[in-house]
């Protein structure tokens, strides 16, 4: 009796514990560079439906390599969240806001006015900026 009682309750468990995984669609990973002057930078961007992860570089002559992971919420057609990285000749990482703007099949690295709140880093709404941006990142297979 004991053994069809603790079977049927690892029967509903398990039910219970496929029924309530989050379904999430596969992300593709999806490979962007951008250079600006004598710079260069490349994203590897992963998209779910609210949420967005990936690494991203920025190299820069002499052989200075920004690398780190990116990290945040989709809305609209706006990426925002954090950047996560090892400056160059640094031996702490450093997290710092993180924006892009999507348009058509590019991607738009925005900048603003930095603000840190409760030990997050984020861009003040009002100063997010996408003109002059210095990366515009277009598709590659690097």
């Amino acid at each position: 009796m004991r053994l069809i009682a603790v079977a049927g309750c690892f029967i509903l468990l398990v039910l219970l514990f496929t029924g309530c995984q989050e379904k999430r669609r596969d992300a593709e990973l999806s490979k962007y560079v951008a250079y600006s002057n004598r710079d260069s930078a490349q994203l590897e961007l992963n998209l779910f439906e609210s949420r967005f992860h990936g690494k991203l570089r920025f190299y820069r002559p002499g052989g200075e390599i920004d690398s780190g992971e990116i990290q945040g919420n989709i809305k609209k057609d706006t990426l925002a969240g954090d950047y996560y990285y090892i400056p160059f000749g640094w031996g702490q990482k450093k997290r710092r806001p993180f924006v892009l703007l999507k348009k058509g099949s590019q991607y738009i690295l925005g900048t603003g006015t930095e603000q840190v709140y409760m030990g997050i880093p984020h861009y003040i709404p009002s100063t997010i900026s996408f003109q002059q941006a210095k990366y515009v990142f277009t598709a590659s297979a690097y």
